[in-house]
């Protein structure tokens, strides 16, 4: 985490929920939200959940800032922004018993709650009042394009009810409304006042959060999961992708729409999902670390040639970011139900590495990994990330690139090309040199079909067991060189009370819930999965064996890691899943600690 200064000794933990009708300026509201706070010096968590349908639909937008390292998204809201009654319908539940509620009062008046401290802002027509005092300063056809400020008198309203300063946000409109004119800075500027005045008016003796400003030596970045996937992917020497849109994996191709050219890649909208693997393994064979990415009925289309990638040796990297539920389902909502899918999703079987990406931050150097185990394994990785992760904004630190170390394929030596060179030589590790077209005396034949060392085809019992084994022994390498650095772990050294094993996403609500639990004097200890396939067994059964007991957290329905685990390792544990499309929150994993630990 980046390092800071502190102005105040006092320390901040706010969680702030938005929510509204998508279109109407919710998640803009938000954004502002995150920038004012980030200048603040403080760091944020955000979390956001869509509707499915193309228009109209609530939006909920969380956001939670702090002054140091952020881990979840809170267990539940301080204050609620609701611009409608739907909204607060279908999110006011995740309130604090003693939460603050601020509602648009043009639009609909709650039942009030003990407990519950309330300010209404009638945003609509404080919005448009403001507008209306410059309509005489705009040009006539400007004005009717331009929209009444309601993000802005919402923002000096939520700025006010933390007691933050209104400086840096009067700043912010200065810099994104001033080629607009001034009298649309004035609108702007007034606007946030008008919302802060309104608010402040009603605050008397009520209760308000206060978030304090710290002093930041270093910059940070605000960015997503998916920013940073992509970020990492270029990092790695990436410089092909192809994919086509799908929620919510198609930022991902937006991203890099805009940023790959500039490093000399190229990106490519195929027809559908087959032909973009495809288009991939064309690269992966001619040389070029090549990117597809999709969620969970993408991937489905994709098995048939993730086998051919596993068949015929070519590195590939394919990301699944998961999405709530089978067949359409639950599109813009999280799960980790694509499990299964990874591990076991082709005909018959061939070798692939799965690695799940667990943090904003780690999405960057789980994807150089998924890279590098490509290159260096010739095979497809699958790198799982999910719908929260994707679309979680945090503020995290600029990358060291001098930590950047990148792999790159085993070419052949001239002694190895010519009349006799062999491509898939049956090698002591599995690995064989690969060369690249236009190497002479680098010709091979590459298919799926079963095949002997030089790649002409074979179908001999003996020839079939030998090669498959030859492939498969590629993962026995990986986990002789490389098992005991895929898993990170957690919590309590020596003997605990309860063990965590996890994968994915759900690695900081864990740490969060255990970091309480310790706190407390429980003893718990957490092993994060970085790699599903092949299963890093030996950390896991050393880390099971200083567990009294063990729990097995994960965002889907049937439970598939515990399954995983079941099939290779003979550890006992208590399966704990849900797949309601929302993340955990820390207090459901801290209150199955104190149950599994019998107090």
């Amino acid at each position: 985490m980046t390092p800071q200064t502190a102005t105040s000794t006092r320390v901040t933990d706010v969680v702030i929920r938005l929510v509204g009708e998508s279109g109407e300026g919710t998640v803009t509201l938000g954004d502002i939200a995150v920038q004012m706070l980030t200048m603040m010096g403080l760091d944020i968590y955000v979390f956001q959940t869509f509707p499915a349908e193309i228009k109209g639909g609530t939006v909920m937008y969380q956001i939670r800032t702090r002054s140091g390292t952020i881990l979840s998204h809170g267990d539940a809201c301080d204050i609620l922004v609701a611009l409608n009654d739907e909204g607060f319908d279908l999110f006011g539940g995740g309130m604090r018993e003693d939460g603050i509620l601020l509602y648009n009062s043009d639009v609909f008046t709650p039942t009030p709650q003990p407990g519950r401290t309330e300010y209404a802002l009638p945003i609509t027509t404080l919005a448009r009042a403001e507008k209306d005092a410059v309509r005489h300063d705009v040009e006539p056809e400007i004005l009717k394009r331009l929209p009444a400020p309601v993000n802005t008198v919402g923002l000096g309203a939520l700025l006010r009810l933390v007691n933050a300063p209104l400086e840096p946000a009067e700043q912010y409109l200065r810099d994104t409304f001033g080629r607009k004119g001034e009298a649309v800075v004035r609108m702007n500027i007034s606007a946030l006042h008008s919302g802060a005045k309104h608010v402040a008016e009603q605050i008397g003796n009520k209760r308000t959060p206060q978030v304090f400003p710290r002093e930041r030596e270093e910059k940070v970045l605000i960015v997503n999961g998916n920013q940073m996937l992509c970020m990492g992917a270029i990092a790695a020497g990436m410089r092909f992708y192809a994919g086509y849109p799908i929620t919510p994996a198609s930022e991902i191709m937006e991203f890099l729409a805009k940023e790959l050219p500039a490093f000399g890649g190229d990106v490519v909208q195929a027809e559908d999902e087959i032909s973009a693997l495809g288009m991939c393994l064309g690269a992966g064979f001619a040389g070029k670390k090549a990117l597809t990415a999709s969620s969970g009925p993408g991937i489905s289309l994709m098995v048939e040639q993730i086998n051919l990638a596993g068949q015929a040796e070519i590195p590939v990297v394919i990301a699944d970011i998961q999405r709530g539920g089978a067949s359409t389902g639950m599109p813009t909502k999280t799960s980790q139900g694509d499990l299964n899918l990874a591990v076991y999703g082709v005909h018959n079987e061939s070798p692939r590495v799965v690695l799940a990406a667990s943090s904003v931050e780690d999405c960057f150097w789980t994807t150089i990994e998924a890279f590098n185990l490509a290159e260096a394994y010739q095979c497809p990785v699958i790198l799982l990330s999910d719908q929260a992760l994707a679309t979680r904004k945090s503020t995290i630190p600029p990358p060291d690139l001098s930590k950047v170390e990148v792999v790159n394929r085993l070419l052949p030596t001239e002694e190895e090309l010519g009349d006799s060179y062999m491509r898939y030589r049956d090698t002591e590790t599995g690995v064989s040199p690969m060369s690249l077209p236009g190497m002479r005396g680098g010709r091979y034949v590459s298919t799926g079909i079963e095949h002997d060392e030089t790649g002409d085809p074979g179908y001999t019992p003996e020839l079939a067991m030998q090669m498959k084994r030859k492939r498969f022994r590629k993962m026995e390498t990986l986990l002789r060189e490389r098992g005991d650095a895929m898993v990170r772990v957690w919590g309590d050294p020596g003997e605990v009370e309860v063990g965590i094993i996890a994968f994915g996403s759900t690695e900081g609500v864990i740490r969060e819930a255990t970091e309480r639990a310790r706190a407390e004097g429980y003893k718990v200890g957490h092993l994060h999965l970085r790699m599903l396939s092949p299963l890093p067994v030996d950390p896991i059964n050393a880390f099971a064996a200083r567990c009294k007991r063990i729990l097995v957290p994960e965002l889907n329905f049937t439970g598939q890691l515990a399954g995983w685990l079941r099939v290779h390792t003979d550890i006992r544990f208590t399966p704990f899943h849900k797949d309601e499309g929302i993340p955990f929150i820390p207090n459901e994993i801290y209150q199955q600690i104190t149950h599994l630990a019998g107090k």
